[in-house]
């Protein structure tokens, strides 16, 4: 098989699933064009998946390193503490970033590196990262990206410049097959590891296409996301107890990227659609757990409003990218 134009190494975090992280790493190593390195970041997992490898087809593989974390950091430090190391140990040009039930194609990155390939070089290098095309198990669509709506030089937006080559200009996106620029990474730095979970892709991809350069969703780079809920997320209907406490890090998050991101009127309108749902939450018919997620909104709001958060951090990374 022959390499990819760029050097590139693949980032996996997982946490509990052991047997969706297996189908991820045996599809990633299938590519039509390999991976340089696969960096698989483990959150802790108590299900066994260190012993993946410690025997077995992915025993020893000198294309991977496994990493078992002390602790669950979440998503966002599985990502912060992946790309930090990946940064650390190796010289790479692109890093692709997915989650653990994330399931790639064959082709997906020879799609992106043919999309690489349809730029100019000098273009080529002012790409922050490119982005899959996400689908479910049921061909749904989900994750999807942001169009970057914001205005060029003469007032319009420029989003579907590149639509002749299958590309779309987007401002953010998730961590469902990522493919990061390492020139981007070494410039604006690592996620937001206090994040723990839900935000921290949205925040950083908008550091991204906000200090570094233009990003584009790849419609050939197809993947499938295997989340056991294929439905947009929402505290209104979520039906496990045991996750609406994350939904604290989903407010919180969201308030302090549109606080770093937005107009102070869009701040302003997040935190009235908060109080909204909450609205709901009290007297919408057939809630469950209604008095908890309201509980856990009003801590997220409260988080961000009296700053319990790492303020004076996220403050600092702002103003080492240029805010």
């Amino acid at each position: 098989m022959s390499r990819p134009a760029v050097k590139v190494i693949a980032l996996v975090v997982t946490y509990n699933r052991k047997v969706l992280l297996e189908e991820c790493l045996h599809a990633l190593l299938e590519q039509s064009l390999p991976v340089d390195k696969l960096v698989v970041i483990d959150n802790d997992s108590t299900d066994g998946t260190d012993e993946l490898f410690a025997v077995g087809e992915l025993f020893d593989r000198p294309t991977i390193d496994y990493i078992k974390l002390p602790e669950n950091t979440g998503g966002a430090g599985g990502f912060y503490e992946g790309i930090r190391y990946a940064t650390e140990q190796y010289d790479y040009q692109w890093l692709w970033l997915m989650d653990d039930d994330t399931i790639v194609y064959k082709d997906t990155l020879q799609s992106f590196n043919t999309a690489l390939g349809s730029f100019e070089a000098d273009d080529r290098e002012d790409v922050s990262f490119l982005a899959s095309t996400v689908f479910g198990p049921e061909n749904e669509p989900m994750n999807v990206p942001v169009l970057d709506s914001r205005r060029s030089s003469n007032g319009y937006p420029d989003w579907y410049f590149n639509l002749a080559d299958g590309l779309v200009k987007i401002e953010s996106a998730t961590f469902v097959s990522l493919l990061i620029n390492g020139d981007a990474i070494r410039k604006i730095g690592y996620p937001c590891k206090d994040y723990f979970i839900w935000g921290d892709d949205t925040e950083y991809t908008q550091r991204l296409t906000k200090y570094y350069g233009p990003a584009f969703l790849v419609g050939s780079a197809k993947v499938l996301h295997k989340r056991f809920n294929t439905k947009r997320l929402s505290i209104l209907d979520e039906e496990n107890e045991n996750r609406i406490k994350l939904y604290y890090y989903m407010c919180r998050n969201s308030l302090i990227n549109y606080s770093a991101y937005g107009s102070s009127s869009d701040t302003i309108k997040a935190v009235i659609y908060n109080l909204y749902i909450c609205l709901q939450l009290l007297f919408k018919p057939g809630i469950h757990y209604r008095f908890k997620k309201i509980k856990t909104l009003f801590r997220g709001m409260g988080a961000f409003l009296f700053r319990r958060y790492d303020y004076e951090g996220f403050k600092n990374r702002m103003k080492h990218t240029g805010m």
